[in-house]
């Protein structure tokens, strides 16, 4: 899955919505805290558990103020809750966030932080549990998931600090979890906000392991890039990425797994060099790839 670049209209109107809760917050630095932004938001958390169908069902009977269709019918919640294997929704008029137990609690933070963005988002409301008449089309429903990725990256990194210790030192794996550690979130969702963020053309791949790859999963589950990357390189593809995965990863399943420069041509079919290093967190293997200059032409005699 590629990543969706905003207009600058909408990502302006979000950045609004997120730098008013930062403000009220009064937030200096570091890690946002999230139980303090459901405060100021008045937003209830709960927890369920798609293989404890109990729980589920206790978890939505509770929920006394929701949306009309969950009064009347608490079935629907549970009907979509199962049928698409949801890790968390936002239900609006409730004002409640629910999220699946089941969830490492990095990805909680992540997820919690995606719904407080859509509860944010002000025309995010209207598109949440319609029936079949209001269900939203394919292109529709990545849009709106677009900009609640953006601005939960937003509401994780704050702007400012986040560009300012961004640009502290040169981008890379290294860079990327020292970032991660300071604002508390996880390395996936600090090298997304990195690459989203850059004026230059770089991207990040989220993955199998090339080494240890399982039959039937995505090789590349999210490729991310930054706009000029996306501008000069719309060439690349993911199977791109894979191969030159396969041609300097290593074989441990935790930890670097090697770096490489990759030539590769531009949109206009000049040859470019791009460093790539992978890194495995033991689930995913997480690239970065950075354009570094223009291959030299060699001119023979």
């Amino acid at each position: 899955m590629k990543n969706i670049h905003l207009d600058k209209r909408t990502a302006k109107d979000i950045d609004q919505h997120i730098d008013r809760v930062h403000r009220d917050l009064g937030y200096t630095d570091g890690m946002i805290m999230l139980p303090q932004v459901r405060e100021l938001l008045r937003l209830d958390l709960h927890y369920y558990q798609l293989d404890d169908p109990k729980l589920l069902d206790e978890v939505v009977h509770k929920l006394r103020v929701g949306a009309k269709q969950v009064i009347n019918r608490p079935g629907l919640l549970l009907d979509a809750v199962r049928k698409f294997d949801l890790n968390a929704l936002f239900i609006p008029d409730g004002k409640r966030i629910l999220i699946d137990g089941r969830v490492p609690d990095l990805k909680k933070r992540w997820y919690e932080s995606h719904e407080v963005a859509h509860s944010l988002i002000p025309w995010h409301a209207e598109y949440m549990l319609g029936d079949d008449k209001e269900t939203l089309s394919q292109s529709c429903h990545q849009f709106i998931e677009a900009e609640a990725n953006y601005g939960s990256g937003r509401l994780l990194f704050p702007h400012n600090n986040f560009t300012e210790a961004r640009l502290s030192s040169e981008i890379s794996i290294d860079h990327v979890r020292k970032l991660a550690k300071h604002f508390g979130n996880t390395i996936t969702s600090t090298l997304w906000r990195c690459v989203e963020q850059s004026e230059h053309a770089i991207f990040a791949a989220v993955g199998e392991h090339p080494k240890h790859y399982c039959e039937g999963n995505s090789k590349i589950e999210y490729f991310v890039r930054s706009e000029k990357f996306e501008q000069q390189f719309q060439n690349v593809c993911e199977e791109d990425i894979w191969g030159w995965k396969q041609s300097y990863c290593g074989y441990n399943k935790s930890g670097p797994l090697g770096c490489s420069e990759i030539q590769v041509a531009d949109i206009d079919g000049e040859l470019q060099v791009l460093l790539m290093e992978s890194f495995s967190n033991s689930h995913n293997v997480l690239t970065l790839g950075c354009w570094v200059r223009p291959q030299p032409i060699q001119v023979f005699f």
